[in-house]
């Protein structure tokens, strides 16, 4: 259980760090005054996700957890022969507390950015690290 807990501890603090500086980083040329275009304008996808880069923080972040993911599940999950329930609490409990987390963090001053970075890092972290552990498995064996 101790092994358990360390991978957890791992693939959230590696991923709450990893998605706070992969958000920075795509919203540091974002006019926040600007914010209310979103839902008083008609706006093209394609020139917001070039403006602010957050496609590609994104994409990087999710490459960051699946790598995390493979290594905790060839380094951790699969020497100490965890069961599926096991593995499921590496995928899940991550991803709820980082998540909440992200929701309490300035909740009052920006609720929806929060909601949606919140939505974006849980989708994430779940979508990355249960392929990596589903890759690291299929291919142990």
């Amino acid at each position: 259980m101790g092994m358990l807990m360390i991978a957890i501890a791992i693939g959230f603090f590696g991923s709450i760090i990893i998605f706070f500086i992969s958000e920075e980083l795509s919203l540091k040329d974002a006019d926040f005054s600007d914010i209310k275009d979103v839902f008083t304008k008609e706006l093209n996808l394609g020139e917001l996700a070039g403006k602010y880069s957050t496609i590609k923080y994104m994409a990087m972040y999710l490459v960051a957890v699946f790598v995390i993911g493979f290594l905790v599940s060839k380094q951790i999950l699969i020497p100490n022969h965890f069961s599926l329930g096991f593995l499921m609490a590496y995928v899940f409990l991550p991803s709820m507390i980082g998540s909440l987390i992200i929701l309490l963090v300035k909740w009052r001053f920006q609720p929806i950015l929060k909601l949606i970075s919140s939505f974006l890092f849980g989708a994430g972290y779940i979508g990355a690290s249960a392929f990596a552990v589903a890759v690291t498995h299929l291919f142990s064996n």
